[in-house]
């Protein structure tokens, strides 16, 4: 099995702590060399035992409520190739998504090993990409080796100073435990004992930003609500966030949150040229109304977008290559396909497991696409879905 490549960067003085909240250490055996090195966010050792509980969870409405009200002015916010969230953190309007990290069957430690990982994570930090996106059971299988896609991601950001954000997500099928261990998930308590996993996966540091990976059926919106309350208020996690919601469901959930004045960060969804079913839906103006940045996973329509053998879609790529070799100095068609969803205020999380597919993905930062060749796209776009309506497949 491979060994994590230690990054040969220099490490810089950056504190990934956010100012309202107090550090949080979590207890946690560490067995590999790299989970003993320093880290900004956790200067000293662990988390605090339960008894405090009740001081922190004061502490940490107080200072809530304080950083709410501060982050408002610049949420949402627009800063080059950065957005500002409800929280306040500053993002990178592109991610990289790490689905692939850990999980033997999508191609670890034989398509790629940690050690390309750790080349494509560092060249995404070092070209300006901080948003990291991974989920519990993300290369599960391989907990027992540490090469878990959390573990892989909190010791390359433990390499490099938690200058990264990074986001997880919880998996609410009540049977998760089949696959993640513990007990069957009925409760919020069980979801928080998820994130304190996640978090001791970490390198023992509060998650940047902790989402619900989907609303199963057996879950009430108010259930779900309290466990991202709850994280928040122990310190486990820096802001909160939803997946795979839809408007009435993210709606929800926001307006449960906003009565403890508690951001919804993020909704996370799947959105693309080939899939813009939150944009016609209304979530993503929803999402904006609410000030919740809309994260597309599947950017590139699961590969179809380059290997589809639609004469449509063909067309299509035909048309992002014309934009960018004549509008934005030789951009390729991915990157245009990434920029196109910046522009509609999304941050697109492009899954990545070499330094050349970053370098590509890094591309899409740094330019914009004009209003009038996003409005090219669109009527394109809205063409192919009119022409699929009317075939009889």
């Amino acid at each position: 099995l491979d060994t994590p490549t230690p990054l040969t960067t220099p490490l810089t003085t950056h504190d990934c702590r956010e100012p309202s909240r107090a550090p949080v250490r979590v207890a946690v055996t560490r067995t590999r060399a790299a989970a003993s090195m320093p880290c900004a966010s956790t200067p000293h050792a662990r988390v605090p035992a339960r008894g405090g509980y009740a001081n922190r969870r004061h502490q940490s409405t107080t200072n809530r409520a304080v950083s709410t009200r501060a982050a408002a002015s610049s949420a949402g916010a627009d800063d080059g190739d950065y957005f500002t969230l409800a929280s306040g953190a500053r993002v990178s309007k592109l991610g990289i998504g790490t689905m692939d990290w850990g999980d033997t069957e999508r191609g670890f430690n034989a398509r790629f090993r940690e050690k390309d990982l750790a080349e494509a994570f560092a060249y995404a930090l070092d070209h300006g990409v901080n948003f990291i996106d991974t989920a519990e059971v993300y290369g599960a299988k391989s907990a027992a080796y540490e090469q878990t896609s959390e573990h892989i991601v909190g010791r390359l950001n433990a390499a490099r100073d938690c200058e990264a954000f990074v986001g997880t997500k919880v998996f609410t099928v009540p049977w998760t435990n089949v696959i993640m261990g513990g007990g069957l998930r009925l409760s919020s308590k069980a979801l928080v004992d998820a994130l304190r996993a996640s978090v001791a996966r970490n390198e023992g540091r509060p998650m940047d930003l902790w989402s619900i990976h989907f609303p199963f059926p057996t879950w009430s919106q108010q259930a779900l609500t309290d466990a991202l309350r709850e994280g928040l208020d122990l310190g486990l996690c820096k802001s909160v966030g939803v997946s795979n919601y839809d408007e009435a469901q993210m709606t929800e959930a926001y307006e449960l949150l906003r009565k403890h004045d508690i951001p919804l960060v993020t909704n996370q969804v799947k959105y693309s040229l080939l899939d813009r079913t939150c944009e016609k839906s209304g979530l993503l103006r929803a999402a904006k109304d609410m000030n919740v940045r809309v994260v597309a996973y599947s950017p590139l329509g699961g590969g179809e977008l380059q290997s589809s053998k639609d004469a449509e879609i063909k067309t299509l790529c035909k048309l992002l290559e014309f934009i960018g070799a004549m509008g934005h100095g030789g951009r390729t068609t991915t990157q245009v396909a990434l920029n196109y969803l910046m522009c509609k205020g999304a941050i697109p999380i492009a899954g990545c497991s070499s330094k050349r597919r970053a370098k590509e993905y890094c591309g899409a930062l740094g330019w914009s696409l004009d209003p009038a060749d996003v409005e090219m796209l669109d009527e394109k776009l809205d063409y192919i879905e009119k022409q699929k309506k009317k075939s009889p497949i």
